[in-house]
């Protein structure tokens, strides 16, 4: 799965995703992330009326039939495997696919058995923590307080690099199919045709302090390492 992550930067948003992406919304979450949490709101990248556009979603997908009764299951991620088959993400695969911004994200390796088990969270990023974009579908729901726009991200089977910590991970995309993940011309079929497990590339994992481990926390000190960088590294995108 993936539980959080990170953008720390925003402006990268502007600066490196390819055309224009409109003006920032007027946020106290539009600022640097090192810790991006379920329920929190996320800028992400939506198309509308021919053009890019960034939007601030809540993360954790709440489908448009939800209504207005009864309390939604928090769905922050979408498997790749059933993705065209549970109602809740077929019609978004369809119609609705976003990118979602990041520069790194965490899962947590297990660590010991027994009573001496404990979770080391790590921290997955490019040298430089360099943009890139989670495959996502957004949901728009209106209740009786207004609408509600919401996010999932879409995970699948692990690379050799996040293999060894967990046994999913988010689908990061090639530059190269942003465009056609968010045209609304291309079918569900061809949209998870576009979902495979990212390459390992110059990735880099290690470990970071467990200020992480609490949604309370969001500076610098949740990305910064405990120890000597670990675990593989080999280019994600070619530069």
């Amino acid at each position: 799965m993936c539980g959080r992550y990170t953008l720390t930067r925003q402006e990268r948003l502007v600066e490196e995703l390819e055309a224009s992406l409109g003006e920032a919304p007027q946020s106290e979450w539009w600022k640097a992330r090192f810790n991006v949490a379920p329920t929190q709101p996320a800028p992400v990248v939506v198309l509308r009326e021919g053009g890019r556009r960034v939007e601030m979603m809540r993360w954790g997908l709440v489908p448009h039939w939800a209504g207005n009764g009864g309390k939604p299951p928090l769905m922050i991620n979408a498997r790749v495997e059933s993705v065209q088959d549970k109602p809740m993400f077929r019609d978004a695969l369809q119609r609705r696919r976003c990118l979602v911004p990041a520069d790194g994200f965490f899962e947590w390796k297990h660590e010991g058995q027994g009573k001496s088990a404990t979770k080391q969270p790590m921290y997955m990023h490019r040298p430089g923590n360099q943009l890139f974009a989670f495959a996502g579908l957004w949901a728009r729901l209106r209740t009786d307080q207004g609408e509600q726009l919401s996010f999932a991200i879409v995970t699948g089977p692990p690379n050799d690099l996040v293999a060894p910590i967990h046994d999913r991970m988010p689908i990061v995309l090639d530059p190269s199919t942003y465009a056609a993940w968010l045209d609304p011309a291309l079918d569900a079929d061809g949209a998870r045709a576009l979902l495979g497990v990212p390459p390992v590339g110059d990735w880099i994992a290690e470990p970071v302090s467990p200020r992480v481990n609490s949604a309370a926390n969001d500076d610098s000190e949740c990305i910064a390492p405990v120890t000597a960088q670990v675990a593989v590294q080999g280019s994600l995108f070619p530069v």
